[in-house]
């Protein structure tokens, strides 16, 4: 179904969407917030670090963060302190390599690792505490989040009673490119030296594995890929990379009730990351497209306790419960 879209009402002098993006994810300040950190290993001989915050719940919200972020990120924080007020314990997952600790193996997480998150899943479901189950991801998180529940292969997608993807490049065949160009380097850039220090300090652990002079030399995201993500994963080059790890591609398949909120004006997503016809004919995905919001902004005032995107997340998933 296509929602009615709001209004982001953002402060006049935010009045771009770069502006609208970087103002609330680094001044914004989100306080009391404190987690208890869980570290589960994996069948990889690899470990998962999960941050709980906990308010005795039987109801529980599995939280999946954006592109290199963690569970210390301003979006995270801010919709975890809202959840816990709300009556919701958080899960807060971190992919590997992305709790402030390198993970073991070379590889940690890419766009479509959905055998993490079922992972972490099966963990929480094991679990006799919880009798809801729900999910929200944020940009990549809520790639992974989308693909995990449209892909007809993970028995622990039962366990999810409703989830929220926000700020999604669910069509990475066209959003990857959109990233490296124009304006989109002022974010990519910085990525992309965030995963190549990462590849530095695993280097002398394994060495000769990967081509690491063409890892090291790439010049962006997609040279990044294609040097190291493509091969150690098993992709043919990054066009199936894309394919395979997009959301878009497995839409048809969600059963799980799954609101999707893109602003309309999100540098990061292209015309195809809106898939209008997909929410149209699916029973099971609503499509909410803002006025205004940039990626993962949705401000409309820095000094408010809550923002637009935290109640409009805690309002969807309360009404999922009365259904």
């Amino acid at each position: 179904m296509i929602l009615p879209s709001p209004v982001i009402q953002s402060p006049r002098w935010m009045y771009t969407k770069h502006l609208q993006t970087i103002i609330p994810n680094v001044y914004r300040r989100v306080e009391g917030v404190f987690y208890q950190r869980e570290r589960i290993s994996t069948w990889d001989n690899d470990f998962i670090d999960l941050d709980w915050s906990k308010v005795g719940s039987p109801k529980l919200v599995l939280l999946l963060h954006g592109f290199e972020g963690s569970s210390e990120r301003v979006y995270a924080k801010g919709l975890t302190r809202m959840l816990n007020e709300q009556g919701f314990d958080v899960c807060a997952m971190n992919l590997r390599g992305c709790s402030g600790e390198d993970n073991i193996q070379l590889y940690s997480y890419h766009s479509g690792k959905t055998d993490d998150v079922d992972w972490v899943v099966q963990h929480i479901a094991a679990t006799p505490s919880y009798s809801e189950i729900y999910m929200v991801g944020i940009s990549l998180g809520g790639n992974l989040t989308m693909k995990y529940l449209g892909e007809e292969l993970w028995d622990s997608v039962r366990h999810i009673q409703a989830a929220v993807a926000v700020s999604v490049p669910v069509h990475y065949e066209t959003s990857f490119q959109h990233l490296i160009k124009g304006w989109n380097k002022i974010y990519e850039r910085r990525f992309t030296k965030q995963v190549k220090e990462k590849v530095r300090r695993k280097m002398p652990r394994y060495p000769g594995v990967v081509d690491y002079d063409r890892v090291l030399t790439a010049r962006n995201l997609w040279e990044f890929t294609a040097a190291l993500t493509v091969p150690i994963h098993g992709f043919k080059d990054v066009d199936d990379y894309n394919k395979q790890v997009q959301a878009y591609t497995y839409l048809g398949g969600i059963r799980t009730p799954v609101l999707l909120i893109n602003a309309d004006n999100d540098p990061l997503l292209t015309k195809e990351c809106y898939p209008l016809q997909q929410a149209s004919d699916s029973k099971f995905l609503d499509l909410e497209i803002t006025r205004n919001g940039g990626h993962v902004g949705f401000c409309e005032d820095l000094n408010e306790k809550h923002n637009w995107l935290e109640k409009r997340i805690i309002r969807y998933l309360l009404q999922r419960e009365e259904i």
